[in-house]
């Protein structure tokens, strides 16, 4: 398809609210062109909407999980703890981009500027210097090239560290599991693993490992809330379905089975349940969400996805540019159809 000219995203009506029924909410003019929605952390989705916008999709925000740094005195005495002794893990392995980031901004200032015990946004983002301080006989591993990459911002990347990532190709699977086949377990019996995350999420690299008889420590380096989009957020949301072909010009970009179950709540609380009782004054708005497609990089958020009720759902390969890939495929028909008018 050939690059279209950006079309700037619609301006939502601020005076909405989030638990406003669709019907109080004033019209909002949205443009013809497809639309993607984005439901990643704040500030983690501008990569891929750039892209989107470079090829003429719309994008609309909509983020449904808030990343922070660390900020429990008792989390960031164990992360400071381990910091510190790198150089006695055999391996360290990180399950995410955001758990390299703020680990590494970490290690970077023990002593934050900030003066609270506390990571900011500028640490965070100086966590490039880390890699000076990265034991180079220490192997890292990790879950997919998102978080390979990182690593190489923060100048941890081969030849001068070893990174384990697994193998790529059409087959590829980022995941623990593909994650597990790439270590060498039985060699880390009796040895020292760091593992590093946020709060919670799956238990299978650790539970794993210590059944390998690693002697792990398990450190957490940010935290994941569940969050609510504003109002703004929501009032384009509508605007968009409530448009001609609204339901078939949206398509929700879902990455994260934690967000799609927060997803299925705030749909069910707004606007009750598909076969249940529906907010009055709103019908109809469940149905064209749940109508429209979703694109999704993984059979676990895919799986969620359909528990949600979404019923269109396309599983690409990992990896943004798999995303871009096919929204581009989805969109091109929407767009000419667009153009002929």
């Amino acid at each position: 398809m050939t690059p279209r000219a950006p079309l700037p995203p619609a301006s939502p009506n601020s005076a909405a609210t989030a638990g406003t029924p669709a019907t109080s909410v004033r019209t909002v003019a949205v443009s013809a062109a497809p639309c993607a929605i984005l439901t990643r952390p704040d500030g983690q989705a501008q990569t891929l909407a750039r892209a989107l916008h470079a090829e003429g999709i719309d994008t609309l925000e909509f983020p449904l999980l808030h990343i922070a740094a660390q900020a429990d005195p008792a989390a960031l005495a164990a992360l400071d703890a381990a910091l510190a002794s790198l150089s006695s893990y055999a391996l360290a392995v990180f399950v995410s981009p955001n758990a390299v980031m703020h680990a590494l901004a970490r290690l970077t200032y023990l002593q934050p500027a900030n003066g609270d015990g506390t990571t900011n946004a500028d640490e965070v983002r100086g966590a490039g210097e880390a890699g000076a301080r990265w034991p180079q006989t220490l192997p890292v591993a990790v879950v997919g090239p998102g978080s390979a990459q990182a690593l190489a911002d923060a100048g941890i990347a081969s030849p001068g560290h070893r990174v384990i990532v697994p193998p790529g190709g059409p087959d590829a699977r980022f995941d623990s599991e593909a994650l597990l086949e790439a270590l060498d377990l039985p060699a880390l019996a009796g040895r020292r693993v760091l593992l590093v995350r946020g709060d919670g999420g799956r238990e299978l690299l650790a539970d794993t490992l210590r059944a390998n008889g690693a002697q792990l420590d398990i450190v957490s380096a940010y935290t994941r809330r569940a969050r609510a989009p504003d109002a703004a957020a929501w009032a384009a949301l509508e605007a968009r379905l409530a448009s001609h072909d609204g339901a078939e010009r949206c398509a929700w970009v879902l990455t994260s089975s934690e967000a799609v179950r927060h997803l299925a709540t705030l749909l069910a609380a707004r606007y009750g349940t598909r076969d249940g009782v529906h907010t009055p004054g709103t019908p109809q708005v469940l149905a064209q969400i749940l109508a429209a497609p979703c694109f999704t990089s993984h059979t676990r958020i895919a799986d969620a996805a359909r528990s949600a009720g979404f019923d269109r759902i396309t599983q690409c390969a990992p990896g943004d540019d798999n995303l871009l890939a096919a929204l581009k495929t989805w969109a091109d028909p929407i767009q000419v159809k667009h153009d002929d008018r």
